[in-house]
């Protein structure tokens, strides 16, 4: 059998390959972020009860902690092209059968295999599109791919409550599902443009799972998903104790603020170093933290949520493009899977956190320890990384 030579590395960023990838990847987060918003309500107008509606959107976290170290393994020793055409389809056929079952131990099943399908998405897509990508702009590259899945989270929940209002909760199910299956079929057209394998291995070590040089990426990014956490679950309860409205505008200014940061972080990353992107933008996150928790007015809390994004919007994809290229690009899908592992323990541990301390700590006391708790984390994780950049020599 005749073997294909191996992928070069393409001398410039906007090649055909890494457009599609980037086509794929919104799809998918569009199709995520449409449906996120009106799960729980779903659930309950088919006669589930609340408590069964938050285990149910659970469930997702919960498959994406155990799936994700495994899928960098599946990325690095298999097909990442066909890897991403079954995710999608995991993610499509979940979407379906949510929409056309109404038997509730079936919509566990059903919610189950969307998670399979979206955990191995997100991972693979990054093992796959750092091959497409000229190694001295990876920074600025992994930057465009955050930007595409941004445009998910700001868009798409709009999107789905419109179509949820005019053809109701179901035809949005369905058309979430459509974006997936689109996503499969431009996949297609990449069937041939395989990375190149280093060969297969039998025996499966831990390091095939999760590789301890990606760890110290992992913790200052598990510092972010953390806040995010937080910021997601207890913001407008923190408006209402100030009675304060239209606290949605904030998520709606951070995305944008997210988009316009990201392509320069990522230049900036790409010709100066990591450090010149982290460690501010590190620093300007949790200054925002300790002003959120003192704001009393809405153009406050915006102000601190702008400042947030221009911090977190320089310092992650900088994080991830600095891991990839620390643990190698042959072993980009167990770099990525570590790193988003770490991701995927903050925003669970984030929420559960918030609500001990608020059950402690009543009224506004309680969300400045919580904002200023996410503040110290930033830049104890910060301090961390300066001292192992420092040791290890990276830029």
């Amino acid at each position: 059998m005749k073997q294909r030579p191996p992928l070069q590395e393409p001398d410039k960023l906007w090649n055909l390959p890494y457009i599609l990838i980037l086509a794929v990847s919104t799809f998918s987060s569009f199709s995520f972020y449409m449906v996120a918003t009106i799960m729980s309500k779903y659930l309950v107008s088919l006669g589930a009860t609340i408590a069964f509606a938050g285990f149910v959107v659970g469930m997702f976290s919960i498959t994406s902690l155990v799936c994700r170290p495994f899928c960098g393994l599946m990325a690095d020793r298999l097909n990442n092209i066909w890897l991403l055409i079954i995710s999608n389809l995991l993610m499509s056929a979940g979407l379906i059968g949510f929409a056309l079952s109404a038997n509730m131990p079936s919509m566990i099943l059903f919610r189950i295999l969307n998670g399979v399908g979206f955990s191995i998405n997100g991972t693979v897509q990054i093992a796959l599109v750092v091959h497409f990508i000229p190694k001295s702009r990876l920074g600025e590259g992994i930057g465009y791919m955050g930007i595409s899945q941004l445009i998910g989270s700001a868009c798409a929940p709009a999107v789905g409550l419109e179509i949820a209002e005019i053809l109701g909760m179901t035809a949005t199910f369905i058309a979430a599902a459509g974006l997936t299956l689109l996503a499969a079929f431009i996949l297609l057209f990449l069937r041939g443009l395989q990375p190149e394998k280093s060969g297969a291995k039998k025996a499966i070590r831990f390091n095939d799972i999760i590789d301890c040089k990606a760890l110290p990426f992992t913790l200052p990014y598990s510092t972010f998903s953390f806040t995010n956490g937080i910021i997601n679950g207890y913001l407008v309860m923190f408006a209402d104790e100030h009675g304060i409205g239209k606290i949605s505008i904030y998520f709606t200014l951070y995305a944008v603020a997210v988009f316009a940061v990201r392509p320069f972080s990522g230049k900036i990353m790409d010709k100066k170093g990591l450090r010149y992107t982290v460690f501010p933008g590190m620093v300007v996150c949790a200054v925002s933290l300790y002003l959120l928790g003192m704001s009393s007015t809405l153009w406050m809390i915006l102000a601190t949520g702008i400042l947030r994004a221009l911090g977190q919007g320089a310092a992650q994809p900088s994080l991830q493009a600095g891991c990839i290229n620390r643990v190698g690009r042959d072993r980009s899908g167990v770099a990525t899977s570590t790193y988003f592992l770490g991701g995927d323990i903050g925003q669970g541990i984030g929420p559960m956190v918030g609500g001990f301390l608020l059950a402690r700590i009543v009224g506004l006391a309680g969300y400045q320890v919580l904002f200023g708790l996410c503040g110290t984390l930033m830049l104890a994780a910060m301090v961390y990384f300066y001292f192992f950049c420092k040791k290890e020599g990276i830029r």
